[in-house]
């Protein structure tokens, strides 16, 4: 789908500014706007507490970490008795 959008010569240099800030296209940026305000509201929740959490700022060998940490907590809860 194709859609054309009227912007004011201000709202485009915002719009071009904040896509540049972003390494993006205007269009990319538009586009990234418009998922995210579709996004379901959990994932919106989940963006935001991960941004609250200083999460969104991890690089891939961080989370990677992160990830396997949580995995490995989980693994020994399951092997303590009790648990």
């Amino acid at each position: 789908m194709t859609l054309s959008v009227e912007l004011s010569d201000r709202t485009a240099a915002l719009l071009a500014a904040k896509a540049s800030a972003n390494g993006l296209s205007t269009e990319e940026y538009a586009l990234l706007v418009i998922q995210h305000d579709l996004a379901p509201e959990w994932l919106q929740q989940s963006w935001t507490s991960s941004e609250e959490a200083g999460l969104d700022r991890l690089s891939m060998d961080d989370l990677d970490a992160e990830i396997a940490a949580a995995r490995a907590k989980r693994r020994e809860s399951r092997l303590q008795p009790g648990s």
